[in-house]
């Protein structure tokens, strides 16, 4: 993967990215959407972009009467307008756009399936480490770093699908902060943005082999339970509140006084989450966005334990979370996944690759699981 021009100059409001097998275009008439986008993923800018599949995206959003996004794919020099929606009425039309972008970006991607994981690398071996937010990976990730590990990813393994290596996808690191005024510039609370030039260890640019997948376990409490925000079109809520009505044990509300933003939860591990899912799909034109607000709380301070899994266990629980459909919302025009076919892809792209579970606790007994396992790990 070539990338160049990492600083975040912005001219004529139109950026230009390589994204894994994607070639991006992203203009728009907001300043500060570009910015915001380009503060996650500069490292993937380009001077311009020429392949053959192509997403040229235009966000309009200083028109506050008719905000919108319109998507382009140029696929073999053949171009279509792919995605249209309006803005119109959102309380937040740049936050809307960019999730737009992203959730498209990431279903046009088609040579590689994009897990929910943090990747270190060790003398061309990647160490794959999976969870759900909040189970600690981008913290060990640093940890790691600081070890000597490349970096790849806190929160992304793209694994091409023919050769079966994991690409780096060196988005920003966001951790969190406790001073007082963190997250006022960059729009997120409590948090603070490291770009990959400025991390512990450098950015690995090579592909590799996965040599191990460790799925972090942050432990379920009895009374644990799963909780999304979503934003509603005011046209869609009388529809959807009568439909979420009908699910047992399911909760909803208002957030904060706003009539378009939803709170939907629900408890964990009662196998109600395709049926939201199934629930929300059915109601995506009323839909702005739908965004995942539970946060688990780990006991960071008892000693990790380390379990070998089966591939097929592993593929289970990386089914749950992953980057890229099955999502909550997919476009009508894009390749589906048939019943089973996700899991059987999973399972052969992990295929000899030692699988296990790694129960959270402290970080440095959970480097030290790390480091036992990569001991040995020479150049071959």
């Amino acid at each position: 993967m070539k990338v160049i021009n990492r600083q975040s100059t912005i001219n004529n409001h139109q950026l230009f990215y390589r994204i894994l097998d994607l070639d991006v275009c992203l203009e728009s008439d907001s300043r500060e959407c570009l910015e915001t986008f380009d503060r996650d993923y500069g490292w993937f800018k380009t001077l311009s972009t020429n392949g053959k599949k192509r997403l040229s995206i235009s966000a309009r959003l200083n028109d506050l009467k008719d905000p919108f996004v319109r998507i382009t794919k140029t696929n073999n020099l053949q171009s279509s307008i792919f995605n249209f929606q309006s803005l119109r009425g959102h309380p937040s039309p740049m936050s809307c756009a960019l999730q737009r972008v992203l959730r498209t970006i990431f279903t046009e991607i088609e040579d590689f399936m994009v897990l929910h994981a943090g990747v270190v690398e060790r003398n061309g071996k990647a160490v794959i480490l999976a969870g759900p937010p909040g189970a600690g990976k981008t913290t060990l990730v640093l940890a790691l770093l600081k070890d000597g590990y490349g970096f790849f990813s806190d929160d992304f393994c793209p694994i091409h699908k023919v050769t079966r290596r994991v690409h780096p996808f060196p988005r920003s690191v966001w951790v969190a902060d406790d001073g007082p005024n963190k997250g006022d510039e960059t729009g997120r609370k409590g948090k603070s943005c490291i770009r990959p030039g400025k991390l512990p260890s450098g950015v690995s640019s090579k592909p590799c082999m996965p040599k191990c997948l460790v799925c972090l376990d942050p432990g379920r409490n009895a009374d644990s339970f799963c909780e999304l925000e979503v934003g509603v079109k005011r046209e869609g809520e009388k529809g959807l509140g009568i439909d979420l009505q009908g699910i047992k044990n399911l909760q909803f509300s208002i957030v904060n006084g706003q009539s378009s933003d939803w709170r939907i939860r629900y408890p964990a591990g009662q196998g109600l989450t395709p049926k939201i899912r199934e629930l929300l799909a059915r109601h995506e034109q009323h839909i702005w966005n739908v965004y995942r607000v539970d946060r688990i709380h780990p006991d960071f301070e008892k000693d990790p334990v380390l379990t070998p899994i089966a591939t097929h266990e592993a593929a289970f629980r990386l089914l749950r979370d992953l980057k890229q459909g099955p999502g909550f919302f997919q476009n009508g025009d894009t390749r589906r996944y048939a019943p089973g076919e996700l899991f059987m892809e999973l399972n052969r792209l992990l295929e000899g690759v030692p699988c296990y579970q790694l129960l959270a606790g402290r970080l440095d007994g959970l480097v030290g699981v790390i480091e036992e396992l990569t001991i040995g790990w020479g150049i071959m």
